[in-house]
C-alpha cells in the first residue's frame, strides 16, 4: 500500500466520522422541510453517479497520471477542512436538511466571508477530490462539475427560496457580497 493510499484512507475516514461528530440541532430536526428527503436522495444519486463515472474511467486502459492523484487528495483535504470549519461556525444551527430557525444569524465570518454554501462547497470538493483519486484522470472534472455541480445548484437554490423568505432583502443584500461555491467564479 503506498503513502497516497493511506493518506486517502485516513481522509475518507474523517469524512465519515463527520457523521458522527455534526449533530443537527435537536429543534431543527423536526423541522426540515418536505423536500429535503427529494434533494438528498438526488443528491446522493449524483454522488454515486460520478464515482460510478471515475471508477469506470479509472478502469480503463489509460495510464493513471500522478499529478491528478495528488489534486485529488488536496481537494479531499480542502473539502474536509472546508466542512468541519463551517461546522464549528454553524453549531448551534446545523442542519443537513432544507430547514431554517428564525433566530439563526446570517453568519459573515469564518468559511461565510466568500461562500453562500460553503458546506455544499466542501462537499462538492470532497467528491471531486475522490473522483480525481479514483480515476487518476482530469477527465473526471468534466464529468463531476455536470452531474453532481447540477444537483448542488439545484440544492442551494431550494435553500436561497427559504432564506429568501426568512431574511427578505438582508438577505439578497448578503449574496451580493459572497459567492454560492466558487471564489471569484460563481
Amino acid at each position: 500500500m503506498t503513502i497516497s493510499t493511506m493518506i486517502f484512507i485516513a481522509l475518507l475516514t474523517l469524512w465519515v466520522a463527520e457523521w458522527f461528530i455534526f449533530k443537527e440541532s435537536p429543534r431543527l430536526r423536526k423541522e426540515v422541510l418536505r423536500g429535503s428527503i427529494k434533494v438528498k436522495g438526488l443528491v446522493a444519486f449524483t454522488f454515486v453517479l460520478s464515482l460510478a463515472m471515475a471508477f469506470h474511467l479509472g478502469q480503463l486502459n489509460i495510464e493513471p497520471m500522478w499529478m491528478a492523484k495528488s489534486c485529488g487528495l488536496f481537494f479531499l483535504i480542502l473539502g474536509i477542512a472546508l466542512r468541519y470549519w463551517t461546522y464549528a461556525v454553524t453549531r448551534t444551527y446545523f442542519s443537513r436538511g432544507l430547514s431554517y430557525d428564525e433566530n439563526r444569524p446570517l453568519f459573515s465570518h469564518g468559511p461565510f466571508r466568500l461562500h453562500r454554501h460553503p458546506y455544499q462547497t466542501g462537499f462538492f470538493f470532497m467528491t471531486l477530490g475522490v473522483c480525481l483519486y479514483i480515476s487518476g484522470h482530469w477527465f473526471v472534472l468534466l464529468t463531476t462539475f455536470t452531474v453532481l455541480g447540477s444537483a448542488l445548484h439545484y440544492r442551494m437554490s431550494l435553500e436561497e427560496e427559504v432564506l429568501k423568505k426568512v431574511y427578505g432583502e438582508i438577505y439578497a443584500y448578503w449574496c451580493r457580497h459572497r459567492f454560492r461555491i466558487f471564489p471569484y467564479l460563481y
